[in-house]
């Protein structure tokens, strides 16, 4: 059972490309370059942005706060909430 061929490809070459396949997909998972974004919820974009719950709750309707939904609980980005907050005092 040991010598059963399923490919005209060798066993050596093989290995080699599913070696290269693996190392390839796992890069681009974990990419050590970026660091992981920061979640933050509600109370923590009202303490960063100084704004009331209301506010918050109406820039997510208007999109201006993109939301992320992780487990029926909603999260924001910290670094889109820093933008949003720096394009919101500019207008």
């Amino acid at each position: 059972m040991n010598n059963l061929i399923l490919s005209p490809i060798d066993k050596g070459q093989l290995i080699n490309e599913i070696a290269e396949a693996i190392v390839f997909k796992l890069s681009n998972i974990s990419n050590p370059s970026t660091p992981e974004e920061e979640f933050i919820n509600i109370p923590e974009v009202m303490k960063l942005l100084g704004k009331s719950r209301t506010t918050i709750n109406n820039w997510r309707k208007e999109g201006f706060l993109k939301e992320h939904i992780i487990n029926s609980s909603v999260y924001f980005k910290k670094s889109e909430v820093m933008n949003a907050g720096r394009q919101r005092r500019k207008k």
